[in-house]
C-alpha cells in the first residue's frame, strides 16, 4: 500500500512538472490569455505578422509608435507597400528587436525598418525597470535563445544572473496573470476564448488596428494647471472633456521631474539594437513628438544631450538613417506624448515621404 501511495505521489509530481512546463514554457499558456494580459500586444503582433507576410516595411517603437504611426493610412497612400506597425506599449529596447524576430518568423521579411524612439530610450529611471518590463510583455515570446540575447542588456554578471532568473523560473512572470486567474477563473478562461478566436481570425483582410482620436490636447489649457481645469470643467458639466484633461494628468504626472540622464550602458545597449536592426534591413530613426512646451517633462539641458548622443550612435552604424525631428503644436496631440488622428496622419505622411 505504501508502494502504491509512493507511486501515486510521483505520478501527481511528475503530472504537475508536466502542466507547469506546459503552460509557462511551451506555449500553453495562451489557453488563459486574456484582454487583461500584458502580453496581449504581443500576441497581437504574432497575427498581424501571420496575417501580413508582405508587409516589407516593419514599424518598432513603444505606445508612441502604436498610436502615432497609423498603418492602415500609409498602406492605402503606398499602394505599392505594406507597413506592419508592431509597437508595444512601455516597450523598450529589448523589445525592439523581439518583435522583429517575432514577425521574421512568422515569415515577414522587412526591406525597412521604421524605429520611432522617446527621450527615455537612453536614460534609466528609478521607479521603472524597463528591461523586466519587456521580459513581463515577452513572456509568451521568449525561449532558450534569451538567455544568450540578455548578455548584450545586462551590466555584469550579478545583472545578467537576476533576470535570466525570471526566464529560467518562467511563472514569475506571469504573476499578475496568475493572480486575476485564481480569483476568476471562470471568467479569465472566457475571456481567453474570446481572445483566441479573436486573434485566430486575422487575415488580410481584418484592418489593422488605428487610433481615431480627435481631442486636442490644446483645450485642457497650462499643463501646470490641470488641476484647476479639471475641477473647472466638472463643476460646469462638461465631462467628456473634463475626461480627456484627467487622461492627460495622469501621463502628465508619469513623466513630470523625472531624473533623466544619459546613462553609458544604455547608450551602448542603443547601439547594439541598431546592429542587429540593420543587419536585417535599413533602419529609419525618428524622435516620437512630444509636448512639453515648459521642459519639465524632458528637461532642455537632457533633450540635446539624448539628441546629440542618438545621432552620435546612429552614424556609427552603417545603415542607419536618422529623420530629423518631426514638427508639432498642441492641436495635434491626444494627451502629452500621443497623437491624435490629425497629427497621427500628418507624422506617418511624414515619415511616408522620408522613407519611400
Amino acid at each position: 500500500m505504501r508502494q502504491a501511495w509512493s507511486y501515486a505521489g510521483s505520478a501527481l509530481f511528475l503530472s504537475a512538472l508536466a502542466g507547469i512546463a506546459f503552460l509557462f514554457y511551451f506555449g500553453g499558456f495562451n489557453t488563459l490569455l486574456s484582454n487583461q494580459s500584458a502580453s496581449l500586444p504581443v500576441e497581437l503582433g504574432r497575427a498581424q505578422s501571420r496575417a501580413h507576410p508582405d508587409a516589407n516595411i516593419v514599424v518598432l517603437g513603444n505606445s508612441t509608435a502604436a498610436e502615432d504611426f497609423l498603418a492602415q493610412w500609409f498602406n492605402a497612400h503606398s499602394p505599392d507597400e505594406k507597413a506592419l506597425n508592431l509597437g508595444v506599449a512601455s516597450g523598450h529596447l529589448y523589445l525592439f528587436e523581439r518583435m522583429l524576430a517575432l514577425a521574421m518568423r512568422q515569415g515577414v521579411g522587412p526591406r525597412k525598418i521604421i524605429l520611432i524612439t522617446t527621450p527615455e530610450v537612453l536614460s534609466l529611471r528609478p521607479d521603472f525597470d524597463f528591461l523586466m518590463n519587456d521580459l513581463i510583455l515577452l513572456k509568451t515570446e521568449i525561449d532558450a535563445g534569451d538567455f544568450l540575447r540578455l548578455r548584450d542588456h545586462t551590466r555584469d554578471p550579478g545583472g545578467y544572473v537576476e533576470y535570466a532568473s525570471h526566464l529560467a523560473v518562467r511563472p514569475v512572470l506571469y504573476r499578475a496573470e496568475l493572480r486575476d486567474f485564481f480569483v476568476h477563473p471562470r471568467q479569465r478562461l472566457e475571456e481567453a476564448a474570446a481572445v483566441r478566436r479573436w486573434l485566430a481570425g486575422f487575415d488580410r483582410q481584418t484592418p489593422m488596428n488605428e487610433p481615431d482620436n480627435s481631442f486636442s490636447v490644446c483645450d485642457t489649457g497650462p499643463l501646470s494647471k490641470l488641476n484647476e481645469t479639471i475641477g473647472k470643467l466638472r463643476r460646469q458639466g462638461r465631462a467628456e472633456l473634463a475626461a480627456n484633461a484627467a487622461r492627460v494628468q495622469a501621463g502628465y504626472a508619469v513623466r513630470v521631474h523625472q531624473p533623466l540622464k544619459v546613462d553609458a550602458f544604455e547608450t551602448v545597449r542603443f547601439r547594439r539594437v541598431l546592429q542587429k536592426l540593420t543587419a536585417v534591413a535599413p533602419v529609419y530613426l525618428t524622435a516620437a513628438p512630444f509636448y512639453d512646451p515648459d521642459f519639465d517633462q524632458y528637461p532642455r539641458d537632457y533633450r540635446q544631450s539624448a539628441a546629440q548622443t542618438i545621432r552620435r550612435v546612429a552614424a556609427q552604424v552603417p545603415g542607419v538613417t536618422v529623420v530629423p525631428d518631426f514638427a508639432a503644436d498642441c492641436s495635434v496631440f491626444f494627451d502629452t506624448v500621443h497623437l491624435n488622428r490629425k497629427g497621427g496622419e500628418q507624422f506617418t505622411e511624414y515619415l511616408r515621404a522620408r522613407v519611400l
